[in-house]
């Protein structure tokens, strides 16, 4: 079954290539399942709460204000070092985390696909 499937894109990469060239095919298609399945995950995914999505949307405005700091090497840095502050929050508590929710899922990793999404 494979090799009829790997015989069969090689036709059409030697279709292609008889074609001119790889805008042969119509992939619109394709895009409009990738959007269905993204909104079907997006559906799916946790939904963080409402104080915590307020926060970060503030640590995000705060970060974009210091692109506008009179001292911009100052506001650059500043920008770094936030961030690798919120690096290190992430790394850590993400961590721990998705290793406390495979433990009480007893291994199933669906929600934290969902979690990620």
């Amino acid at each position: 079954m494979r090799l009829a499937r790997d015989e069969e894109i090689s036709d059409r990469r030697r279709k292609a290539r008889e074609d001119d060239g790889p805008d042969v095919y119509d992939i619109s298609g394709l895009y409009g399942e990738w959007e269905t399945h993204l909104d079907a995950v997006a559906g799916r995914a946790v939904t963080p709460p409402e104080d915590l999505i307020a926060l970060l949307g503030q640590v995000r405005e705060r970060l974009d204000g210091l692109w506008l700091e009179d001292d911009q090497a100052r506001g650059y840095a500043a920008m770094l070092r936030a961030c690798g502050e919120l690096e290190a929050i992430v790394a850590e508590t993400g961590i721990e985390a998705a290793h406390a929710l495979v433990r009480e899922q007893d291994g199933s990793t669906a929600l934290i696909a969902e979690a990620w999404a």
